[in-house]
């Protein structure tokens, strides 16, 4: 799964993209389109391109899939190419009961209708335990090279959501409501003023 292509609906984002990131923190280059297609970008060029590069397929299927004439292309194009000359791994895996396609049933699938990413992503890859998927992802990210830091009532930061800064241009803040007899924390951007957080 060294280069991955990920077909699915678009209705379907919020339950792809959670395994798409984990396969990223896995060292796999994934192909999605939200994050490989840009504006100005010609749709069927950047898909085909992809199709034709990629050694895994992974086909989420749904009932939004089975309606979807860019899915059926996708995974018809995948299964074309393993056919002629076995270069690409198609990968079925079902978000719902939708029947798969009787070119696909012949193939094993993963179910992810529980919503699992974390086992999905280790029944992929072969990763033994929840502990050794983290460890795994962790390494990654040391790998990688990339500046993170923690801030309470926010989570991990790589940089502004909104202007790019480096987490080193962050710094925490903290807030009481006495009337509540609350407790706020957050992060702000030094450069953009963004700001975000949450009662702890």
């Amino acid at each position: 799964m060294e280069h991955t292509f990920i077909s699915h609906n678009h209705h379907d984002k919020p339950e792809v993209t959670p395994l798409a990131a984990r396969l990223r923190l896995l060292g796999v280059d994934v192909w999605l389109d939200s994050w490989e297609i840009k504006p100005g970008d010609s749709i069927v060029g950047k898909v085909n391109e992809a199709l034709g590069a990629v050694d895994t397929v992974l086909v989420f299927w749904s009932a939004n899939a089975s309606a979807s004439r860019w899915v059926n292309t996708e995974w018809e194009t995948a299964i074309s190419r393993r056919l002629v000359d076995g270069s690409v791994r198609v990968i079925p895996i079902k978000l719902d009961d939708t029947p798969l396609p009787a070119l696909l049933q012949s193939i094993m699938w993963v179910s992810m209708a529980d919503g699992d990413a974390d086992r999905v992503a280790r029944d992929l890859l072969g990763v033994e335990s929840q502990a050794e998927l983290l460890k795994t992802m962790q390494r990654t990210v040391e790998e990688s090279g990339l500046e993170y830091r923690h801030f309470e009532g926010y989570g991990v930061v790589v940089g502004c959501p909104r202007c790019g800064a480096p987490s080193s241009k962050l710094e925490s803040w903290h807030a009481v409501d006495h009337r509540r007899d609350d407790m706020y924390a957050g992060v702000r951007c030094t450069v953009c003023t963004w700001e975000d957080g949450s009662e702890v």
